[in-house]
């Protein structure tokens, strides 16, 4: 059980810092997929294909740049984070052959942005199933059968991200004529360039930072010790599950509102925005419902038991009223990013950050209140988040 709970421990530094990598790669996707909606909606096409030869290498540099800076410096990053000795060296393993699909992430993301801005969810939802369905067979391959630990789940991940890539764009050049490139066409324009940075960089500022946040918060977390290490990895994979409907919305918010003020139709973003809160508010409080009600088995999913479970329920009970909250502040947040306005959804995002882990560290280290500091927090950050986007929309 020591093992296990040292395993499970592992991956939780290494989630911050691998989020605070990929947000290079997410930002700039983010600002490149407001600029393809809007191309669309104004049936650009021509321009829209440029925009998005330009995006892939763009991010193409970048995906290779952390990938290896990743790998070198593993120790010494996780180090910085005060991990613990006991899981240093499996969290290193792990890490370094977690880097090695950063690529690979770089380029689905362009690819998933380019099929959300002309409105093709569904197809991102079926890579993401043929990624997670692969990533759950190898995980019980190399684990159980070849015994290679944490180390084997790293590398299903990495396979199963370039899975994820390499169908992305195979679909996208036989579904769409418009994303085909003869041959000249697939290149860098430095026009088109400055326009995804002039979006594209406040977001991935933005998300740097907030990883940069995260990993503040994680540090925290190692503080506690290997048990709320083990508590809080499980809770925080729970919760990313908890959020995926919510960030799913905001995206199709931002693609929606991107495609229209393109086409000029500002009548229907607003419209848009209100038929919206009649689906996230009732699917939020549905997810709070299921993360109250089962919140013991959830936890368990992940193999911990004892104090660490203990821990972990008491987590997911607390957040689970709050998280109607949390939907309402994304869902507006996702009509600023489909306008343009980045830079306002941006610093409000910084803003909550800022909150949130000012009251992680307050709550920790000046009351002293343990392991409940790292969920205290994050309802107020996400009520003061709701009420500056409300602001400014």
């Amino acid at each position: 059980e020591s093992r296990g709970r040292a395993a499970r421990g592992a991956v939780g530094p290494c989630a911050a810092l691998t989020m605070f990598m990929v947000s290079f790669a997410v930002g700039l996707t983010n600002g490149s997929s407001v600029i393809f909606a809007q191309l669309f909606g104004a049936k650009q096409l021509d321009k829209l294909r440029r925009n998005l030869s330009t995006a892939f290498c763009l991010l193409a540099a970048p995906g290779l740049a952390i990938s290896i800076l990743g790998f070198c410096f593993a120790r010494p990053l996780l180090k910085a984070l005060a991990a613990p000795d006991a899981i240093l060296d499996m969290a290193s393993g792990y890490f370094r052959i977690y880097c090695l699909g950063l690529v690979f992430q770089f380029v689905y993301n362009v690819a998933a942005g380019a099929l959300r801005s002309v409105g093709d969810s569904k197809a991102t939802l079926y890579f993401l199933c043929i990624s997670s369905v692969v990533n759950i067979v190898l995980d019980l391959v190399f684990v159980i059968v070849f015994h290679w630990g944490v180390e084997g789940t790293a590398i299903a991940t990495v396979i199963a991200q370039g899975v994820s890539a390499l169908v992305s764009l195979f679909y996208m050049h036989r579904k769409y004529e418009f994303f085909r490139f003869a041959r000249g066409e697939f290149a860098f324009d430095p026009s088109c360039c400055g326009q995804i940075l002039k979006l594209g960089v406040p977001t991935m500022v933005q998300m740097c930072i907030v990883s940069g946040g995260n990993v503040l918060i994680q540090r925290v977390v190692n503080d506690l010790g290997t048990v709320a290490l083990a508590a809080n990895t499980a809770a925080a994979r729970i919760e990313n599950y908890m959020f995926i409907p919510v960030q799913s919305m905001n995206n199709g918010l931002a693609t929606f509102t991107g495609q229209n003020v393109g086409a000029g139709k500002y009548d229907r973003v607003l419209g848009g925005r209100r038929q919206a809160r009649y689906i996230i508010v009732p699917t939020a409080l549905l997810i709070s419902l299921i993360l109250w009600v089962f919140a013991k088995p959830l936890i368990g999913l992940f193999g911990v038991t004892g104090e660490a479970l203990t821990l972990g329920i008491q987590h997911l009970r607390f957040i689970a009223p709050f998280f109607v909250i949390f939907a309402l502040y994304m869902s507006t947040a996702g009509v600023l990013t489909g306008s343009g306005d980045v830079l306002a959804a941006a610093c409000v995002t910084l803003s909550v950050l800022g909150v949130r882990v000012a009251a992680t560290y307050i709550f920790n280290y000046g009351f002293h209140l343990g392991f409940p500091s790292l969920y205290y927090a994050n309802p107020i950050g996400w009520a003061f988040g709701f009420i500056v986007v409300w602001l400014r929309f």
